[in-house]
């Protein structure tokens, strides 16, 4: 298409003096259709005057305003629009031929590099207004020094101890303003001085002098005052304290939980016992009330105390775990309360935080709580009742925050008859009794805990899931189950270390829980059969594949068995060739 096409202009040297501009410039005729395209708009837009010129507009530049020329008529100034990952300000106007509408153009140019200069440049003075407001805030100490040790800046607050004001210090050397000063010398050496003590009126600072570089250059200083009195800095040492107990706490626990957080839905079973506890955990968890979780050893009480954790209004908060039986009683109540520095020889630095302390915001789940001594159980009422504790050698009250939930495996009720358990924390802490059922009450969950166990294990070993023959099971529950869903979980995990096949079997289960089944049956041992079945069996198909010289087809006839069928028991009894 030539230049002079819709618009009667026959100029040889237009085209040229159109591509040397900076500028780009697109023109459309009537219907849309580019009729112009300068090397500027081609460098702009990225598309090649072949695939612009003959063209509808919006199909080269989808988002292009040009077009609302043709039917407004009205030119448009100073529109920005993006092409890609440029902006461009537009100026577009009608072209007109002796008073009749013939296009339109549009003159644009780039100015991506002058709002990114724009932006920088609204950057900067948002950070000078920030540093000025923050130099003007009360509270904080600072002063700024050129290189020649003269104020540039200081805060007001800064100022007023000093025994002057920022319009008289500004100007003068920091010498005369501030005492013992060193921010004329690290202006000078370019040399920070981070964490310094200084005397000032007298009370002890600890200061940081930082050097104000250009490029390698020293341009002057900053100085702030860090800490308005060396007893803030003990203060926030002892809270680093409680910080670093803490953290040390929650790696060991996560190491130890591999960073799992049980919940109810992490509680296997459908059955009507478990059904029921999970329930009542369920409407302990609405409230803040102190918990009591009872049931036999192994039975999944912790997993509860996480559950009711995990589901109530602290579920934010961290869940600390201390086992009663298993810390020393001399030990117990430094652990509970924590300890102040030089309670006791060999008491840490600072002292430290206590479980109590750690808890803070959130639950603290107290094991086996019948084996507190009688002395601590006393402590422990208080902490109830009073909502504060006390450190050991320390004089100080300190409020907690905490929902307890304790565990037993011992009948409390008894402790209590006997004397080893102090009534009245019994009828502080059994205020929601929930008692976990014991696996032998469970039977119908049996196949669902061991399913579960066993997807675990995969998980964790990386081998293939096994799953339960119809024997096995018969023998799972027939056990009575004393160490309840522990007990279930060693037996599974010895089962699947000694079967060789992906369906585990009866006949690798401990012969105490065989004795079980044999028992159930009155003599009748059907495990025993199943299993001298399953030995029989295997070693038939042993001898065949023996006789045939390792080749299933000729052991499958041998054995008057399909040789699909031969795979099968071959793969359940774990036999490889």
């Amino acid at each position: 298409m030539e230049l002079n096409d819709g618009f009667g202009c026959d100029m040889p040297l237009l085209q040229p003096i159109l591509d040397s501009l900076t500028v780009g410039i697109i023109s459309i005729d009537l219907e849309g259709i580019i009729t112009l395209f300068n090397e500027a708009a081609v460098r702009l837009m990225g598309v090649s005057k072949q695939e612009a010129i003959g063209k509808h507009l919006l199909t080269v530049l989808p988002n292009a305003g040009l077009v609302n020329v043709l039917k407004t008529r009205q030119p448009e100034i100073g529109r920005p629009q993006v092409m890609g990952r440029r902006t461009v300000l537009t100026n577009r106007s009608p072209i007109m031929h002796r008073g009749i509408l013939v296009g339109a153009v549009s003159i644009f140019q780039d100015i991506t590099e002058m709002e990114k200069i724009s932006r920088e440049l609204d950057s900067t003075r948002t950070i000078v207004r920030t540093l000025e407001e923050i130099l003007a805030g009360a509270g904080e100490w600072m002063v700024v020094v050129d290189k020649n040790g003269i104020i540039t800046m200081m805060s007001e607050d800064y100022a007023e101890f000093n025994g002057t004001t920022v319009s008289l210090a500004v100007g003068r050397h920091v010498t005369e303003i501030i005492q013992n000063t060193r921010m004329h010398i690290v202006a000078k050496t370019g040399v920070a001085e981070m964490g310094e003590k200084q005397h000032i009126k007298g009370r002890k600072l600890i200061v940081n002098r930082i050097p104000l570089m250009d490029s390698d250059r020293t341009v002057g200083a900053y100085g702030r005052v860090i800490f308005k009195d060396v007893e803030q800095l003990y203060e926030l040492v002892s809270k680093l304290e409680v910080l670093e107990s803490k953290v040390k706490y929650y790696e060991k626990e996560l190491t130890q939980l591999r960073g799992a957080r049980y919940t109810l839905a992490s509680i296997v079973g459908s059955g009507q016992a478990i059904s029921a506890a999970k329930l009542e955990a369920l409407r302990a968890s609405r409230t803040d009330s102190t918990v009591l979780v009872f049931g036999e050893t192994g039975t999944g009480k912790e997993l509860f105390a996480h559950a009711i954790h995990a589901a109530s209004q602290r579920r934010s908060g961290p869940f600390i775990k201390l086992n009663c039986a298993a810390v020393p009683a001399e030990l117990l109540e430094s652990e509970l309360f924590g300890y102040e520095e030089g309670a006791f020889t060999g008491a840490k630095r600072g002292g430290k935080p206590g479980k109590f302390e750690m808890a803070q915001g959130g639950t603290l789940f107290l094991d086996e709580i019948g084996d507190m001594p009688l002395a601590m159980q006393v402590k422990l009422l208080r902490v109830l009742q009073e909502r504060e504790i006390e450190r050991v050698g320390g004089t100080v009250t300190r409020p907690v925050d905490i929902r307890i939930i304790a565990a037993a495996g011992k009948a409390l009720e008894d402790l209590v008859k006997d004397g080893s358990f102090r009534a009245d924390l019994y009828y502080r802490i059994n205020v929601i009794p929930i008692r976990i059922p014991p696996l032998m009450e469970r039977r119908e969950d049996i196949e669902s805990i061991a399913d579960s166990f066993l997807a675990k294990l995969s998980n964790d070993t990386g081998e293939p899931k096994r799953t339960i023959s119809p024997g096995l099971l018969e023998v799972l529950k027939a056990h009575s189950w004393p160490g309840n869903v522990r007990e279930l979980q060693n037996v599974l995990e010895r089962v699947a270390a000694m079967s060789r096949g992906e369906t585990l079997l009866p006949e690798y289960a401990p012969e105490y829980l065989l004795r079980s089944v044999s028992k159930l049956h009155a003599g009748a041992t059907l495990s025993t059969l199943a299993r001298a079945k399953a030995e029989a069996e295997r070693e038939t198909i042993m001898a065949a594949l023996a006789a045939a010289g390792g080749n299933k087809t000729k052991a499958a006839s041998i054995l008057q068995i399909h040789r699909v069928k031969l795979y099968e028991k071959m793969k359940r009894h774990g036999i490889r060739l």
